[in-house]
């Protein structure tokens, strides 16, 4: 009798362990997949205005001497939920280059021709050639956008880093809003370790 309680304490506790470990995994993953969540996809609503930033993606890229980079871009979709025009403008101002100028940015941003889609980026697996003689040739001339988003109306821009491989390569490319004033919102953008650099406004029309 005694043996036999003993084999049913020592299933019990075989049965529990197990229970505990399948719990511990099912958390541990759940976790995982939040945080990559959160990486890749980073939305938020403001004033009427809704951004949603989407998965990072990317190519290794070389240039003319052979140096390699990391190239990751990302596409942020920009909606107007409100019942007025907004302006949408985006530019990088001189405080990006003094980021650059002090290396408190190891990588160069840019916006991406609004005519490099990603299915003009990519060509059977790797990067086609419009994106490399974008990224050996053009990447130094400034693109901005000034534009109109209607009512109900959306906008979609690309914004590209270029990191040389001896840094790390950031895993966060968001836009992101704060509030500049009652009419206008300016536009951010995140990268890792908290960096910020400003890269325009949104502003709503007073008529």
């Amino acid at each position: 009798m005694l043996r036999k309680l003993q084999s049913i304490s020592k299933l019990l506790k075989t049965f529990r362990n197990s229970i505990l470990l399948l719990f511990t995994v099912s958390v541990f993953s759940c976790s995982d997949n939040e945080s990559k969540k959160h990486l890749q996809n980073i939305s938020e609503k403001h004033f009427g205005i809704s951004i949603e930033n989407g998965p990072r993606q990317g190519f290794q890229y070389f240039d003319s001497a052979r140096c390699e980079y990391d190239y990751r871009y990302v596409t942020t979709t920009i909606t107007n939920d409100s019942i007025v025009p907004v302006h949408l403008e985006i530019y990088f101002s001189e405080e990006y280059n003094s980021l650059r100028t002090h290396d408190s940015l190891n990588s160069k941003v840019f916006l991406l021709p609004r005519a490099l889609t990603p299915k003009r980026q990519h060509f059977d697996g790797s990067m086609s050639k419009e994106l490399k003689d974008f990224l050996d040739t053009e990447i130094d001339t400034p693109i901005s956008l000034d534009t109109t988003i209607n009512p109900k109306e959306e906008c979609v821009i690309r914004f590209g880093v270029l990191t040389d491989i001896e840094y790390v390569d950031p895993m966060r490319i968001a836009l992101i809003t704060s509030i500049k004033n009652r009419s206008a919102l300016s536009l951010q953008l995140s990268i890792d370790n908290g960096l910020i650099i400003p890269c325009g406004q949104i502003s709503f029309s007073t008529k």
